[in-house]
């Protein structure tokens, strides 16, 4: 990934947090910019992110996965606009939310709203394969 797009855009923000809190030492206090974009640089390859849709049944809400990618497999992603594209593409209208991971760490959230009315809901055809499939393969569930 070119280096200009690294520390631009959405996950870039929602890396920024997480980097600041790892790289600050008690006798230095805050790290500069510099260092966080070296450790971010460093992390960057080994983080993932989860994309789940909100589903509201009755008074509850279900945050259901739809997929997970490495953070180095966003190319062409980082931008919100971009991203927003692809969820539109993909998935349809809905409420999104993604789940930022270093290893096993939870780093942060973000959401975002696919709000246009012609679009349809294909996440929904892909949550009910899910479940189908976690069903066959869940013996606890029967």
């Amino acid at each position: 990934m070119e280096q200009d797009n690294l520390f631009t855009g959405w996950l870039w923000e929602m890396f920024k947090e997480y980097v600041r809190k790892i790289r600050r030492t008690a006798s230095h206090g805050a790290p500069e910019v510099s260092e966080m974009k070296e450790k971010y640089q460093e992390i960057f390859n080994e983080a993932s992110i989860k994309i789940l849709v909100e589903e509201k049944v009755g008074m509850i809400v279900i945050f259901n996965d739809l997929e997970s990618r490495t953070t180095a497999e966003l190319a062409g992603l980082m931008e919100k606009e971009q991203l927003m594209a692809y969820l539109a593409k993909t998935y349809g209208r809905g409420k999104y939310k993604i789940n930022l991971y270093h290893g096993m760490t939870f780093v942060a959230t973000h959401n975002f709203k696919v709000e246009e009315e012609s679009l349809p809901e294909h996440w929904r055809e892909i949550v009910a394969r899910n479940k189908a499939a976690e069903e066959k393969t869940n013996p606890w569930q029967r």
